[in-house]
């Protein structure tokens, strides 16, 4: 639903980095599922004057730069409780069994326990940073780039970034953890900041652990990665410097979050980009005009509200159009509308997409087969016949039919568009009429809905058939499917922009905006489903957790889009205590000493402050 203006990058070679892809790409996913199911955003600390400020997630400023992402989740033991109860008895489980791999594989595999070990003495939330297989130079300019600590191994690198809150007990519980069993602490210095590591243990328990200024404990895989966090804090680039950052943050703050999440778009392009053939990584990075976007995440009593604010780079030559010309659509649409996308000027919707797939190797549609097949099928050119008098407000909605339903198909899919040239839409509508009756042998006729005109194909079986017109003057319609026009026509009296459901999940604060989308999970996604909109198992899980999604878009500036979702969810009722951790075995009867914490204050604060 943004939209934007831009020149069309060129593709390039196939990329040469194809170091172990199949582990990126489950990376990738796991950040796609994570923005799904609201996954948490970012809480940074800046570094002037080492003091915090509150918009930025906890730990910023031990991030480098050049992270792939980052995610803050809360410590807050109701907060939790309260994420578990949402869904259903299957998303519980499937939730239960996500929070049990983690602690087994962080936690239980060396020693530790939570309630015992941690939350003594960790703050208010914990954030991770993912940095790059790769290095990565997203601004284009010869500067010495960082090799990321991943570089050798073809995988993702992740830093853990926990808060101390109270550093007695920290120090207390760190200076009597004892290493992973076989395994030995070593000790090591890098400028002037004591770092322990693991080893004589499998690459899968090896970890390094640092103390630094006495506020954050830093927790890597690897060594690289605990240096470069280290040259973070004392100087080098954070997340915090990077362009536009603080400044998105401050726009979503909010009190209590659940998480934050933030995505650097330039390095997760190109990451994205080793399963993709379409441009070296490098070159994906440097073409790409967005810059990022950050969310926060707070749970609501009825489901989980995301607030987003995605950028572009300072530099970048594409500029939004500052429009927010969303208005009537939802008017137009019955109140039991299952799904429903609207948006300002569908022919620049087309050309944000379109001119951004050069540099966005995730693209689900190429632009190019889409002409194709239209120009193949219609004769029409999508650039030249269509959208050219498509400039004004638009709607694609799922329905259900009328009663009585005489079509084979379940539902109806309705696009309408608020021409800009009537004149020309009408001539190309009736060059279509043409070519479905020349070319298909459709029956083409003109027809009555209540007192309104319109076009009616008929297959020769009459298995389908397309309604198309004209409402209110200038608003196009085509529907397909089960017939739905006349839920259109006229104008409903009870439109989806007033029924209590829309207004209670889509977000209304953003005003003016430049449309909405809003899908009715329960309806739309049932036993009854089309084949074609069938999920995987666990997707369809998490699906069924869900009683709907309302978002509402808009376009701050030329450089800035908004975007509020909520996800209005089942509840499922307090979940079932997660299944208790069994410790590994006893170390060897002369275990390896435990690493000496650094010296922190004598100053015991409360644990978990709000």
């Amino acid at each position: 639903m943004s939209e934007t203006n831009s020149e069309t990058q060129d593709t390039k070679e196939t990329p040469k980095f194809k170091l172990e892809k199949q582990k990126v790409s489950i990376g990738i996913a796991a950040v796609a599922a994570v923005l799904l199911l609201g996954g948490a955003i970012t809480a940074f600390w800046a570094i002037a004057q080492k003091r915090p400020l509150p918009e930025i997630p906890v730990g910023a400023e031990l991030i480098p730069e050049d992270a792939l992402m980052t995610l803050s989740l809360t410590t807050d033991a109701g907060q939790w409780q309260r994420m578990r109860e949402f869904g259903t008895p299957e998303s519980q489980q499937l939730l239960n069994n996500y929070l049990v791999q983690l602690r087994d594989r962080y936690l239980t595999a060396n020693g530790f326990q939570y309630e015992q070990d941690i939350q003594p003495w960790v703050g208010s939330e914990v954030t991770l940073g993912f940095l790059p297989p790769f290095p990565v130079n997203a601004s284009g300019e010869d500067n010495e780039i960082v090799p990321s600590p991943a570089a050798f191994s073809g995988r993702q690198s992740l830093l853990m970034v926990l808060p101390i809150a109270n550093p007695n007990r920290a120090k207390q519980i760190l200076e009597s953890a004892q290493p992973p069993q076989g395994g030995r602490w070593v000790p090591r210095t890098y400028k002037n900041i004591e770092i322990k590591e693991t080893q004589g243990v499998s690459d899968e328990n090896r970890f390094s652990v640092t103390v630094i200024d006495g506020r954050y404990l830093a927790i890597a895989k690897d060594s690289e990665t605990i240096n470069r966090a280290i040259d973070t804090f004392l100087g080098e680039p954070s997340i915090v410097d990077a362009p536009g950052a603080i400044a998105a943050w401050q726009k979503i703050e909010t009190s209590r979050p659940f998480g934050r999440f933030y995505v650097n778009v330039p390095v997760a392009a190109a990451v994205a980009s080793l399963n993709s053939d379409r441009a070296v990584p490098e070159e994906i990075a440097q073409q790409q005009q967005n810059q990022g976007f950050a969310t926060s995440i707070t749970l609501q009593p009825e489901g989980i509200s995301f607030d987003t604010v995605a950028w572009l780079k300072p530099d970048s030559e594409r500029k939004y159009a500052v429009e927010n010309n969303g208005k009537t659509m939802t008017t137009r649409l019955p109140a039991d509308t299952l799904m429903m996308m609207s948006g300002g000027n569908l022919q620049r919707v087309w050309q944000d997409y379109s001119q951004g797939v050069a540099t966005n190797p995730l693209a689900p549609i190429n632009p190019d087969w889409l002409k194709t097949a239209i120009q193949n099928t219609t004769t029409l050119d999508l650039e030249k016949d269509l959208l050219p008098w498509m400039q004004g407000e638009f709607s694609l909605a799922m329905m259900p039919p009328p009663e009585n339903n005489p079509s084979f198909f379940p539902v109806g899919v309705v696009l309408m568009v608020q021409a800009s040239d009537r004149r020309a839409g009408e001539a190309t509508l009736a060059k279509l009429d043409q070519v479905m009756s020349e070319q298909y042998n459709f029956k083409v006729e003109p027809v009555q809905i209540g007192e309104q005109p319109v076009v009616k194909w008929t297959a020769q079986n009459g298995s389908v058939s397309v309604n198309h017109g004209w409402l209110d003057g200038n608003v196009a319609f085509i529907s397909v499917l089960a017939p739905v026009a006349e839920r259109i026509i006229p104008k409903p009296q009870t439109p989806l922009a007033m029924s209590q459901q829309f207004q209670s999940v889509v977000p209304l604060e953003l005003t003016p905006n430049n449309g909405h989308f809003f899908m009715d999970m329960e309806r739309t996604l049932n036993t009854n489903t089309p084949a074609w909109l069938q999920l995987p198992p666990q997707q369809q899980i998490a699906i069924n957790a869900m009683r709907a999604i309302g978002v509402t878009a808009a376009i701050e500036n030329q450089r800035t889009s908004r975007y509020q979702v909520f996800v209005a969810m089942k509840k499922a009722g307090s979940p079932q205590p997660l299944p208790g951790a069994t410790l590994p075995s006893a170390q060897p009867t002369t275990p390896s000493p435990a690493p000496v914490a650094p010296a922190t204050p004598e100053v015991e604060t409360p644990s978990n402050p709000e």
